[in-house]
């Protein structure tokens, strides 16, 4: 993949903390800078980093330094900092922070629908045909693009993934116009909320209820789910997979666990177990047998340093079967001591 001057000059600064990246940059001049803050905030926005690329373009730099530096970046933290320190006032950065935003837009229509909520957004969607659908999700990160096709109809869906295999020839204007309806009307939907939403304290607030449920008789707990089902099925859903989570592993019995941890693949294990916590690496690697771990020694050695997307990815699909047993009233958890 070639890079242009923009984009290693970005992708350098996010291998930098913010001091060290200001000093760099003060000497440019301002359409320079506007254009790497731009592609700065583009990377954050699409959250698909090319770590490799970035390490490449780090270490031409650090070749030509006499000595290193290294650190943090918090990316829009740095572009808010950069623009402020750079174009001289705070009204001359807001209007350059807004030229970048209209910028961007120009450049990926679909830009700020990266940050919506899968629920919002397949909302946003179900009424759209499937090869509308088909454009807007080719050009999102491939999880978001996952969790919307999920929670789609299934005909919708399959219609929707057969269309994204197809040579696309939609016109760049007509993309555009795609664009601007699906944001106006994900803007609607959030202007229509009494209360805007906020994901931490709403996964807090639902993973006490998910405690809660699974404390219960299946029948009853089934029954609860049931009014919340009905009530708002995407909720519902949530609520299932806090029941079970990767830090509740430490938490079930040992059959249990080895039921469910047989379905596993090696390869998912290892990435799973990559940085994971003391507790729940033991509790795993004492509930699989010898010839698991060998091949999940084998796998770690193999797949090299993986993202944190991937490592994520991997636990949740290895809570995926937990949560199935507890579905099903098969999954047993250790008593606690009163």
């Amino acid at each position: 993949m070639a890079v242009k001057g923009i984009q290693k000059a970005a992708m350098l600064l996010t291998m930098l903390d913010a001091s060290t990246a200001m000093e760099m940059l003060k000497d440019l001049p301002q359409e320079i800078i506007q254009k790497i803050a731009m592609e700065l905030s583009h990377l954050d926005a699409r959250k698909e980093y090319d770590e490799e690329l970035s390490a490449q373009a780090a270490r031409e730099f650090y070749n030509e330094l006499t000595r290193s530096q290294s650190g943090s970046l918090h990316v829009k933290s740095f572009v808010n900092s950069l623009l402020q320190g750079t174009v001289g006032t705070k009204e001359k950065a807001v209007e350059m922070q807004r030229r970048i935003k209209d910028a961007m837009i120009e450049r990926d229509p679909f830009l700020a629908l990266s940050s919506a909520w899968p629920a919002q957004l397949a909302a946003a969607l179900a009424d759209e045909p499937p090869q509308v659908i088909a454009v807007v999700l080719s050009s999102l990160p491939s999880r978001l693009t996952t969790e919307v096709l999920m929670r789609l109809d299934e005909e919708k869906c399959q219609q929707t993934i057969w269309r994204m295999t197809q040579p696309s020839d939609v016109l760049p204007k007509t993309i555009h116009r795609i664009g601007e309806v699906i944001c106006k009307r994900l803007m609607e939907m959030n202007s229509e909320q009494s209360t805007p939403v906020n994901e931490n304290l709403s996964r807090d607030s639902l993973r006490r209820v998910a405690i809660v449920l699974s404390g219960l008789e299946k029948d009853k707990r089934d029954a609860l789910l049931g009014v919340i089902q009905n009530r708002d099925g995407e909720i519902a859903t949530l609520v299932r997979s806090l029941m079970v989570t990767w830090e509740d592993i430490v938490k079930i019995e040992d059959r249990s666990l080895q039921q469910a941890l047989r379905s596993v693949e090696p390869a998912v294990l290892a990435k799973a177990l990559h940085g994971a916590e003391p507790n729940v690496r033991d509790k795993i690697m004492s509930n699989i047998s010898e010839r698991m771990k060998e091949m999940i020694e084998e796998e770690a050695s193999l797949m090299g340093e993986p993202r944190k997307k991937d490592v994520i990815a991997a636990r949740e699909q290895v809570a995926l079967p937990l949560r199935e047993a507890n579905e099903a009233g098969e999954l047993m958890f250790i008593e606690e001591e009163e």
